[in-house]
């Protein structure tokens, strides 16, 4: 077995591996970098032109660091490789490459150069095929088996156990081992343990527990409620996917209960497409979710609405008091950005940040600007032409984290004890802190610390 590292090693985001295992060529993930210049987004390919094409390619999940170079490289697949990923994964990829592919359409009118266009998204969509959890699925003619299995993270994402006669391999993708309110957690089966490889996530290799998620949640709520009750708004960006569907489920369990008071809370951007999904698949969701009737509005209320057109975004930023949750989540375009811009200036509001922020993103440097008291002030670059003034209260971090920390991540390895141990997908320290924890936990398992660029042969 031979391991590329095309993307998403040392870093988040651009993950993309490509397997050689039985004289097969497997690519796990096609993503790009988030909040960098274009030229630099994607992953790799020049290594595909020195080893060769993937036979075929396979998805852990749709968030675009896995998912956005997909476009990019479909063009250059032969027509028989197919793209396997779970359907959940499948119609949230859909959105958001059509998101981008049409945002790209009009940056064009401006003369600038997209990443891919509509017709591209179209062909990948050719190229996907539906697995079912559990469900073995033979590739390159039977050759290999791939399963994937519930990673918990968002919905739709998986672990993909891949194995031939001889070798196997798990790619972890992105976990989350704790249930959340939308998405049950990480259950590994027994038949996947002991691999040959594994490459798992280390996104938060270097912290050892998350903050206790109920504490959060409930000051996040109180926070929310304090604002509006002294007549100020909130805007709570919040990616998309999975982050946003867990903060409405918050507010609107916390009013069924009679925790907090009603108060209008809007939903604007790619979040109100993605609730959709969420919705078709909620078979596939947490309790009580997964029982709701077919007609039954599991993101939405009497008090929690869509914004009905970009033409109310205006009137909802200078109305009553309300909560707007909006993606993206890291204020880079979409509508977010333009309720920032809006509710910014004045000492009454609130940006409560849910997700991580990306090094060079506009969440980041908002999140990096001066605090007087309980206020955050100063000049904030929102993008390449828009400066705003800062005088708000900013929130940096509610803990609602989707991905496991690092005492889960030791203990997930100390359940598979895979014979060699790869840790991608962290930034700075992180994968070498949680090397220390595994190191610790279970020191047979030879733990490597691979970097963009970098190949491996696996004897």
């Amino acid at each position: 077995m031979k391991l590329h590292f095309l993307g998403g090693a040392d870093e988040v985001g651009a993950s993309c591996t490509l397997i050689e295992i039985e004289e097969k060529r497997i690519l796990v993930d096609v993503g790009i970098r988030i909040g960098v210049h274009q030229d630099k987004q994607l992953p790799n390919f020049s290594v595909l032109d020195d080893v060769g094409m993937p036979d075929e390619v396979l998805i852990t999940h749709a968030h675009t660091d896995h998912t956005g170079a997909l476009p990019v490289l479909v063009n250059d697949l032969p027509a028989d490789v197919k793209v396997y990923s779970t359907p959940a994964t499948r119609a949230i990829t859909q959105v958001l490459l059509e998101d981008t592919a049409n945002r790209g359409k009009r940056e064009q009118q401006d003369g600038k150069s997209p990443l891919y266009s509509p017709e591209d998204v179209a062909a990948v969509l050719e190229h996907m095929v539906d697995v079912r959890w559990y469900n073995p699925v033979p590739l390159c003619d039977g050759a290999l088996i791939a399963t994937w299995i519930p990673a918990g993270h968002i919905l739709g994402a998986a672990m993909i156990y891949i194995e031939g006669q001889r070798e196997s391999i798990l790619m972890t993708g992105d976990v989350s081992v704790a249930d959340q309110l939308t998405i049950p957690g990480l259950k590994v089966p027994d038949w996947c343990r002991r691999p040959d490889v594994m490459v798992m996530e280390s996104t938060y290799g270097k912290l050892c527990r998350h903050k206790d998620r109920a504490e959060e949640e409930n000051r996040l709520v109180s926070d929310v409620v304090e604002v509006i009750e002294a007549g100020g708004k909130v805007l709570i960006p919040a990616f998309a996917v999975g982050r946003s569907q867990e903060v409405i489920l918050i507010l609107k369990q916390a009013m069924q209960r009679g925790q907090i008071p009603k108060f209008p809370v809007w939903i604007d951007g790619m979040v109100q497409k993605i609730n959709t999904v969420y919705s078709d698949f909620r078979n596939e969701l947490s309790p009580p979710w997964c029982n709701a009737e077919t007609d039954e509005k599991i993101f939405f209320s009497d008090t929690i609405k869509p914004v009905p057109c970009d033409a109310d975004r205006d009137s909802v930023a200078s109305w009553e008091p309300c909560c707007i949750i909006a993606s993206s989540g890291m204020l880079i375009g979409g509508c977010s950005s333009g309720y920032a811009e809006q509710l910014a200036g004045d000492r009454k509001n609130l940006i409560a940040i849910t997700g991580y922020q990306a090094k060079g993103t506009p969440g980041h440097k908002l999140e990096k600007l001066p605090k007087v008291g309980d206020f955050t002030e100063g000049e904030w670059k929102l993008d390449d032409e828009t400066s705003v003034s800062v005088k708000c209260q900013v929130e940096p971090q509610y803990s609602l984290s989707a991905h496991a920390d690092a005492g889960e991540l030791t203990g997930l390895v100390e359940k598979v004890q895979p014979r060699r141990l790869f840790l991608v997908h962290g930034d700075k320290d992180a994968p070498r802190k949680l090397r220390q924890c595994v190191q610790k936990t279970s020191p047979n398992v030879d733990v490597q610390l691979p970097q963009n660029g970098d190949s491996y042969s696996i004897l």
